[in-house]
């Protein structure tokens, strides 16, 4: 059995704090979770959510809004993000870490580094984006 988390919000920088506090909640509800773990998925999950927030552009007169589904299970974290923007036209398998003179194109790219799967995909309706860790913790080691 595993929990789940989500939440619905508008793609503005202040928004960023929402997936901080979604996350704190799941830190604190599933106290087990290795700290490598941890820190694989949090930086993938704030990166994406970053991206969409700076990136995403409204297809209509609505503003940008995403949704956001977490998922923890004994031997994964699982996150999707679904928004309503125009598509993104990423192609992840070219996400990669720029050279350190660059200040920023790191996100998507440390994402795909910490996961162990990544993707996105262009919807009717917007994007889709999902994250999965493989949980390295006792919850998963052989007994």
């Amino acid at each position: 059995m595993g929990s789940r988390f989500s939440l619905r919000a508008a793609a503005v920088p202040d928004s960023l704090e929402l997936v901080h506090d979604l996350l704190g909640e799941l830190w604190e509800g599933e106290p087990g979770i290795e700290l490598m773990d941890r820190i694989r998925f949090e930086t993938a999950l704030i990166e994406v959510a970053s991206n969409i927030i700076e990136h995403s552009r409204p297809s209509g007169t609505d503003p940008v809004r995403f949704v956001l589904a977490v998922e923890c299970e004994p031997e994964r974290l699982y996150a999707e993000f679904t928004d309503n923007a125009r598509p993104a036209g990423i192609d992840l398998s070219r996400a990669e870490l720029p050279d350190d003179l660059f200040a920023s194109g790191r996100g998507l790219a440390l994402a795909k580094v910490a996961l162990d799967q990544f993707s996105y995909a262009k919807e009717d309706d917007g994007n889709r984006w999902t994250l999965l860790c493989r949980r390295k913790s006792e919850a998963t080691a052989p007994q």
